[in-house]
């Protein structure tokens, strides 16, 4: 019986120094040099500069690293939109960085803000953007608040519905319509209550009549087709 009562004692001492081992090893200089984070592999992403990942990193220790809050603190860099965090062999550590990619410029109460597919604000020093490519221009005019990313889904809907086709260079967002601005100043115009049913209206008109002959074109309504040439 007293042999268990000590085994039981020894267990509990060696539980409670293991704890306190991880406890205070990362304050150990021997420790803490032995499992400070000595390589960071960014893949994804060339925007972080050495600096930016050195900083994340400075006060973090290989072994008790937490994972989560080093996704926070890179998710305060505008372009981050997903991270992954692999420990690999002791002291290396590979970032797996899914960049916010540029979807229109913004035009809001007087303001333009290059925004992504959901709607976030990117800074403009983190994307140096060609003239090769085509960054479409949202005029949201509804005063209802700020656009939500359910709105954006609809005009992506209607840019990839007509990639190849047509190449829409404005889109004039209202409460009930969006109106689409081509290259060459023609107008289509669709529904953002049923903006499905619009887009096979649209396409099944064009299939039928094309769009040369046409300035304007408002597919918005369900039971009409509203021209004017």
């Amino acid at each position: 019986m007293e042999n268990r009562k000590v085994k039981a004692v020894v267990v509990g001492l060696w539980i409670v120094l293991c704890a306190m081992f991880g406890l205070f090893s990362p304050t150990i200089p021997y420790v803490k040099e032995l499992f400070e984070v000595k390589k960071v592999n960014v893949k994804g992403t060339d925007k972080f500069t050495e600096e930016d990942i050195k900083k994340v990193f400075e006060k973090e220790n290989w072994f008790f690293l937490d994972k989560e809050e080093i996704k926070e603190r890179l998710k305060r860099f505008n372009f981050v939109k997903k991270v992954e965090v692999k420990r690999l062999f002791v002291g290396n550590v590979d970032l797996i960085i899914m960049e916010r990619k540029p979807f229109a410029y913004l035009q809001y109460r007087k303001k333009v803000y290059l925004i992504d597919d959901e709607g976030v604000r990117l800074d403009p020093k983190y994307y140096s953007l060609n003239k090769d490519q085509k960054i479409p221009l949202l005029i949201y005019n509804y005063t209802g608040g700020a656009v939500d990313k359910n709105t954006l889904q609809k005009v992506n809907l209607i840019k990839e519905s007509f990639e190849g086709e047509i190449d829409f260079k404005k889109f004039l967002i209202n409460r009930s319509q969006i109106a689409c601005i081509t290259e060459d100043d023609k107008v289509v115009v669709f529904s953002t209550q049923d903006i499905e049913k619009s887009i096979i209206r649209a396409k099944t008109f064009l299939k039928r009549l094309g769009f040369q002959d046409f300035k304007v074109l408002n597919f918005s309504f369900e039971s009409m087709v509203v021209t004017r040439r």
